[in-house]
C-alpha cells in the first residue's frame, strides 16, 4: 500500500509541487530471509529485531481481495501578490503497522503481535506510542490490509517520524513495519498573516469499520477559517484513485493506479509580503497589549498589508492543536486568535473627522471660509462636551480644526450641518458596512436618522451629532474600514472595492479566476471641499503644532489624521490612531493603524501610533527593491492639481467647485499569472526520476 503512495507522492514530486521532503518511505515488497534484509545486508542484532516467529499458526488463509482506495491530492498554495509561499504542502512520516492474517488466532496472539511490534518501535527510538486492544482488534477484522498508524501523541495527534527518527527505524522496516506517508500543510511564514490565511483541520477521522471503495488511504484535511477555508474547494484539488489487488494467499499483486490526484489550485493575495512583514514588526515593537495596520491601494482597492497583533504560529495547528495549546490561545488576555485589523470593532475617534468635514462642508451650509470658534469646552443640550486641550483656540476654519483635532471646532459645525449630511458622506465612505472581502469581517456602526428612528423612536439630538462627529458614541468601525474610507478620500472620484485575493491559479500557473478592481460606489467628492481636507491632513503631519509630526518622514509628504479614544472606560483603557495618505498630492497608501491601550496608559494618536506609520514607511522606501511594481507605480503617477501646503492660508480664493473632477490613473488591465514560486526539491530522489521518464513529466 505504501508503494502506491510513494507511486503517486513521488509524481507529484517530480512536478516540483512539494515543499519538502521530511522522510523517504521504505518498503521491502517481496520476501526476504531471515537473516538478511532486501539489500542483502545481514540484520541488526537479535536483541533489536522486531518478532517474525509468534507462533506457527499465523498462517495465511486464502482470501483474495481487490481494493480501490483514494489519495487525497495536495492542497493548493497560498501566495503573496509576487509568488512568495503563506500555505505550501509538504510529505511526513507516520510509523505505522501492517497486521498480516492469521489463520485461527486467538485474540490474544493478533495482540500479542502488534504490541510486540510497538514495543520494539519505541525502545529504537525512545518513544511510548500505543494503541489500545479494541484499536487494534479492529483494525484486524476490517482493514488489516492497510497500515495502522500508532506514532500518535497522548492527545491523539499523529507524531511525524523525523530524519533521525527515520534513520534509526530504517533497517527494521518490512511488510509489517512501514513509514506511512501523508501530505502535510506548511505555513513557511509561521505566523505572518495568520489572521489573513487561517489553518486547516481534518475532514472527518478515517473510518474503523470494513474497507469501502473511496475510502481514503490518509486523513483528508480542510480549510477551517479565513482563506484556507473561504477558497476550500479550489485549493483541496481532486484525489487520485488506486486499485490495489491481492492474490488468494494475502500477496499484493497489483497496484493500478487509475487517476493521479490532481494539485489543487493556487490563491494568489493582493498582499505584499514586505509590507505585511513590516507592519507586523512594528506592531510587535510599538502595540505590547494588542493593534493592527492596514495598507491599502488607492487606486484598485489592493489590501497590500493587513497586520493583526498579537498573531499565532499556523503551524501550531498541523497536523493538529493539542488541548493544552489551544486553551492556552484561547484564554490568553490578549486575544491572539482575534483579527484585529478585519474583525475588531472600535470607536474611531478623531481619524474620523476627515470623513465628518466633508459632509459638514458637502451640506452647504458650511463653507471653507467659515470659522467656527474652539473653546475649551460648550454646552449642549444640558451636557458639557469638552476639546482634548483647556486651551482657547480661537476661531478657525476647517483647515486648522483638523490641524489641530478640534472636538468643539466639529461639534459645532456639525449641528450647524445637521445628521443626514454628516452620516450620509461617512456612508458614502465605506462605514456602517463591510468591505466586501471573502473572509468574515466586522460590519462596524454608524448611526444615522432612519437607524435611531427604528430603535429609539427618535432622530439624532444635537448630543448624538456632537459626538457622532467626532468618531465616538455609537460609531464602531475597523481598521479595515478606516483605511478604506481613506483610500476614498485620496482616490476622489470612487470609493475602490476592498480587494485580497487578485486571482486564483492552477499549479501550471494558468488564470483560473481572476478578480479585477472595480469601484464599490462613486463618491465624486467636490475637489474644493476635497482640497481643503487634504490640507488640513497635511497640516496634521508637516505643519507647526500639527498633533501627527511624529508620523512625517522623508521619502513623502503625508496627510493624515491622529484620533485618541474612549474605549474601555470600567478599565481605563483608551485607543490611539493615525490614518491617512500618501503621497499627498498624488496618493497610492491609504492605511489605518489602531492601538489597544493598556489599563491607565496615557497615550494619543501623535505619541503612539504615529511612529508605527513612520518606522513602516520608512521600511517600505529603504528595504524595497527600488523596482518594486508598488513603488514603481507611485513615481510615475502625473501630478495632480497644486502641492498641498502644510498650513492654512486664509486669504486664498476659493476655486471653481465646477472644474473636472479626477479621472482614475489606473486601468484595469487582463489578469496576467503570478509565478507562484516553486516550492523547494527533496534532497532525496526517491523513484521520481523513474516516473518523470515513464510518464514524460
Amino acid at each position: 500500500m505504501n508503494r502506491i503512495l510513494v507511486i503517486c507522492l513521488s509524481l507529484l514530486l517530480g512536478l516540483g509541487l512539494e515543499h519538502s521532503l521530511t522522510a523517504q518511505v521504505v518498503l521491502k515488497a517481496q520476501p526476504v530471509s531471515e537473516d538478511e534484509d532486501a539489500n542483502g545486508a545481514p540484520k541488526p542484532p537479535p536483541k533489536a529485531a522486531l518478532p517474525v516467529d509468534l507462533d506457527a499458526s499465523w498462517k495465511t488463509q486464502r482470501e483474495a481481495r481487490s481494493l480501490s482506495l483514494s489519495v487525497p491530492a495536495p492542497r493548493g498554495q497560498i501566495t503573496d501578490r509576487n509568488g512568495v509561499p503563506y500555505a505550501q504542502n509538504r510529505v511526513a512520516n507516520y510509523l505505522a503497522i501492517i497486521l498480516p492474517y492469521m489463520e485461527g488466532a486467538p485474540d490474544s496472539k493478533i495482540l500479542e503481535f502488534a504490541h510486540q511490534v510497538i514495543s520494539t518501535s519505541n525502545k529504537i527510538l525512545g518513544k511510548q506510542w500505543t494503541l489500545t486492544n479494541d484499536r487494534i482488534l479492529t483494525h484486524y477484522k476490517n482493514r488489516r490490509w492497510l497500515p495502522l498508524v500508532f506514532s500518535t501523541t497522548a492527545d491523539g495527534i499523529s507524531e511525524e517520524i523525523t530524519p533521525t527518527m527515520e534513520k534509526k527505524i530504517e533497517p527494521f522496516l518490512n511488510d509489517n513495519l512501514v513509514l506511512q506517508g501523508v501530505y502535510l500543510r506548511h505555513y513557511p511564514q509561521n505566523q505572518r498573516a495568520s489572521h489573513i490565511i487561517g489553518y486547516t483541520g481534518r475532514t472527518r477521522s478515517l473510518p474503523t469499520g470494513p474497507i469501502s471503495d473511496g475510502d481514503s488511504i490518509f486523513e483528508e484535511m480542510e480549510g477551517r477559517s479565513d482563506i484556507e477555508k473561504a477558497f476550500d474547494s479550489d485549493l483541496k484539488g481532486q484525489p487520485g484513485i488506486v486499485n490495489v489487488l491481492f492474490s488468494q494467499d494475502g500477496k499484493r499483486l497489483a497496484e493500478d493506479v487509475r487517476r493521479y490526484p490532481v494539485p489543487g489550485r493556487n490563491v494568489v493575495l493582493t498582499i505584499d509580503s514586505s509590507f505585511q512583514m513590516f507592519a507586523e514588526q512594528a506592531l510587535a515593537s510599538h502595540a505590547k497589549n494588542g493593534g493592527a495596520m492596514v495598507i491599502m491601494d488607492v487606486q484598485n482597492g489592493d489590501i497590500l498589508a493587513m497586520a493583526s497583533y498579537p498573531y499565532f504560529d499556523l503551524n501550531n495547528f498541523i497536523p493538529g492543536i493539542t488541548e493544552q495549546k489551544w486553551k492556552e490561545l484561547q484564554e490568553d488576555p490578549k486575544k491572539p486568535l482575534f483579527g484585529r485589523a478585519l474583525r475588531g470593532e472600535y470607536p474611531p475617534a478623531s481619524t474620523f473627522k476627515a470623513a465628518t468635514a466633508l459632509g459638514i462642508l458637502d451640506s452647504g451650509k458650511v463653507t471653507t471660509k467659515s470659522y467656527f470658534g474652539c473653546p475649551p469646552s460648550m454646552v449642549i443640550g444640558n451636557r458639557t462636551f469638552k476639546n482634548h486641550s483647556t486651551s482657547d483656540y480661537g476661531s478657525m476654519t476647517v483647515v486648522n480644526a483638523l490641524k489641530y483635532s478640534c472636538n468643539t471646532w466639529f461639534y459645532a459645525a456639525a449641528i450647524e450641518a445637521g445628521a443626514d449630511s454628516v452620516t450620509g458622506m461617512c456612508s458614502r465612505l465605506g462605514f456602517g458596512e463591510r468591505t466586501g472581502l471573502p473572509i468574515p469581517e466586522a460590519e462596524g456602526f454608524l448611526p444615522t436618522n432612519s437607524i435611531m428612528i427604528q430603535r429609539r423612536g427618535s432622530k439624532l439630538a444635537s448630543g448624538d451629532i456632537a459626538n457622532t462627529a467626532i468618531g465616538q458614541g455609537q460609531v464602531l468601525s475597523s481598521p479595515l474600514q478606516v483605511a478604506q474610507a481613506m483610500a476614498g478620500i485620496a482616490n476622489g472620484t470612487y470609493l475602490p472595492q476592498a480587494r485580497l485575493v487578485k486571482q486564483v491559479q492552477d499549479y501550471n500557473d494558468n488564470v483560473f479566476m481572476a478578480y479585477d478592481p472595480k469601484p464599490r460606489k462613486t463618491i465624486n467628492l467636490n475637489p474644493v471641499h476635497r482640497d481643503a481636507v487634504i490640507k488640513g491632513m497635511v497640516a496634521v503631519v508637516s505643519g507647526d503644532g500639527g498633533t501627527g509630526t511624529a508620523a512625517d518622514i522623508k521619502h513623502a509628504q503625508i496627510a493624515g489624521k491622529t484620533g485618541t479614544a474612549q474605549w474601555k472606560l470600567d478599565k481605563d483603557q483608551n485607543l490611539a490612531w493615525f490614518s491617512g495618505f500618501l503621497p499627498a498630492k498624488n496618493p497610492k497608501f491609504a492605511f489605518a493603524v489602531v492601538y489597544e491601550g493598556r489599563p491607565g496608559e496615557n497615550i494619543s494618536g501623535g505619541k503612539i501610533a504615529a511612529p508605527i506609520v513612520r518606522q513602516v514607511f520608512n521600511k517600505i522606501f529603504e528595504q524595497t527593491p527600488k523596482d518594486d511594481p508598488l513603488l514603481l507605480a507611485m513615481n510615475n503617477k502625473p501630478a495632480d492639481g497644486e502641492k498641498a501646503e502644510g498650513e492654512e492660508n486664509e486669504d486664498e480664493e476659493e476655486a471653481d467647485s465646477d472644474r473636472p473632477k479626477r479621472k482614475p490613473t489606473e486601468r484595469v488591465r487582463p489578469a496576467q499569472p503570478v509565478q507562484v514560486r516553486p516550492a523547494e526539491q527533496p534532497k532525496k530522489s526517491g523513484i521520481g526520476g523513474f516516473f518523470r521518464r515513464l510518464f514524460g513529466k
